[in-house]
């Protein structure tokens, strides 16, 4: 950890984002959710947001409250800017959430206002300390790509909470326009940019770290992040100059952008191939396993989508597309990784000053892996089945599914409770019941 200190708020984000999660599983396990219910009924919205602000968003914003110092080796800018980000953030989702359901419309956008405060805060705070830490290693490139498009997205997406209370009705024809015209672009920005640009920085930085791999591995990691970025910002500028003024140019450079990031894409999925080959570490832990399924859920994804914009078909299965990435990719990985970044910020807390001085557990007599394996494999095995679901539009098979991940993610965050609140008489050494 190169002294780095621990980040008091890190554990809150967490919590909040496990939360959301669930929250989100369930409205779709009760029917209350887009399959079935519409695409843009606000039920829907609110889950979505759910997952992609209230899940993703706050966990990832506060991993890299303590990973970027980590891999910068600098202490944070500000502490207390990473507590005011937690809760402009947190409660401007809640906001969010609210206003999709009407109660009432106008906390839209305090909700959007109060999320984009706490975002520039955040981006501001991990900004400076990336730039304190330069040159930056090739995750914290990652990083600082994703926060760019960080804020493009929210702005955007404050920029459609505004037209929709302005327009003074939940769908008019204004909003509706705004939202078809710049809703690939939202998707594109959050989905590819901010959360994939992130989760394939920290995968790269923690499953070395943890597998004991080379971190460095040849050029082909180098060259999936500038085609990957670069693909994804031609794509989305492209996009973005199309709302205004339509041209066969325009698509051209877009097409270019997309080609690349698919590109970029297969080259990291080919250098975490290379990371497992050659660790050092045999026998792998269970968030490097499931880290390893999150990843073949990348290129299944991946690959149907590259699939459905050749047929043009796109729109059709953007659903799909997103229950696959956000569910099976970004969310699998997510869980997987926490299984290791709580106890191991736990020991750090608990144990680390005295390593070298008296006897210490180790990070892995924290969990039980016998006994949460099959519970990751339920998880991805509900992913699998939901993307099913969706891609035959059965929305019995998607309620379903969801069920499965969320028993899955109810049974995580417990074991991630143990870790923080062990039970004596369950643990010894190590050594827990099954």
């Amino acid at each position: 950890m190169n002294g780095v200190e621990l980040s008091p708020w890190t554990l809150r984000y967490v919590t909040v984002g496990l939360a959301s999660f669930l929250l989100a599983q369930l409205l779709v396990v009760l029917g209350l959710a887009y399959p079935a219910f519409p695409v843009a009924a606000p039920t829907t919205l609110a889950t979505v947001h759910l997952i992609t602000i209230g899940w993703l968003s706050v966990l990832m914003l506060g991993v890299l409250h303590q990973f970027i110092p980590v891999i910068g080796a600098k202490k944070l800018r500000s502490q207390s800017a990473s507590g005011v980000t937690f809760w402009l953030v947190t409660v401007g989702f809640v906001g969010l959430v609210l206003g999709f359901l009407e109660m009432p419309s106008l906390l839209l956008p305090i909700g959007g206002t109060l999320v984009v405060a706490g975002v520039l805060i955040a981006v501001w705070n991990l900004g400076v300390t990336l730039a304190a830490s330069r040159p930056l290693r090739l995750p914290a490139l990652y990083v600082a790509a994703s926060l760019a498009f960080l804020t493009a997205t929210v702005l955007l997406g404050l920029s459609f909470a505004t037209a929709l209370t302005l327009s003074g009705v939940f769908a008019p024809t204004a909003a509706m326009a705004l939202l078809s015209q710049g809703l690939a672009l939202h998707l594109l920005g959050g989905i590819g940019g901010w959360f994939g640009l992130t989760a394939m920085g920290v995968a790269d930085r923690l499953l070395a770290m943890f597998a004991l791999a080379p971190e460095e591995r040849g050029r082909t990691r180098h060259w999936a992040f500038w085609l990957t970025s670069l693909g994804i910002a031609i794509a989305w500028l492209s996009g973005f100059g199309l709302m205004f003024s339509p041209s066969a140019l325009l698509q051209g450079i877009g097409l270019v952008g997309w080609i690349a990031l698919f590109a970029g894409v297969a080259l990291y999925l080919l250098d975490m191939r290379e990371l497992y080959r050659r660790r050092r570490r045999r026998e792998l832990e269970a968030n490097a396993v499931f880290g390893r399924v999150a990843l073949w859920a990348l290129g299944i994804a991946a690959a149907l989508t590259a699939a459905a914009g050749a047929l043009s078909q796109f729109s059709n299965l953007a659903p799909a597309l997103a229950y696959a990435l956000l569910v099976g990719w970004l969310s699998g990985l997510a869980l997987s990784q926490l299984y290791k970044i709580v106890p191991f910020l736990t020991w750090l807390d608990r144990y680390g000053k005295a390593l070298g001085k008296t006897k210490v557990p180790r990070v892995q007599d924290l969990v039980v892996e016998r006994r949460a394996r099959p519970v990751f494999w339920l998880y991805f095995a509900g992913a699998a089945l939901g993307t099913a679901g969706m891609l035959t539009d059965a929305a019995a098979v998607v309620r379903l599914a969801t069920g499965l991940t969320m028993l899955a993610t109810l049974s995580i965050a417990w074991e991630l409770w143990l870790v923080r609140h062990p039970r004596p008489q369950l643990m010894h050494g190590g050594q827990e019941s099954a």
